[in-house]
């Protein structure tokens, strides 16, 4: 099983628009549109956000590789397929 983390803003888990949220670890993967956009669960919330805000390993954007749209693809249904 891959791990997969993110450090987007998640507002219902006390983060703040704009401000440098914590980096977490995804629980799920739902829906992915194949081309920007993610469904996920991350603490309980589940949320669409960017798939250049999710990673392969703990980091933050531009300092750990985002997890490539193929993989995505791969582990996601597209469009809720």
């Amino acid at each position: 099983m891959i791990c997969l983390w993110t450090d987007y803003p998640i507002v219902e888990l006390g983060d703040e628009p704009g401000k440098r949220a914590p980096v977490r670890r995804i629980d799920a993967l739902h829906e992915y549109d194949g081309d920007r956009y993610v469904k996920l669960t991350v603490g309980g919330v589940t949320k669409e956000i960017k798939s250049g805000y999710i990673y392969t390993k703990p980091g933050r954007l531009g300092e750990v590789p985002s997890v490539s749209r193929l993989t995505l693809a791969t582990l996601t249904p597209k469009g809720g397929e």
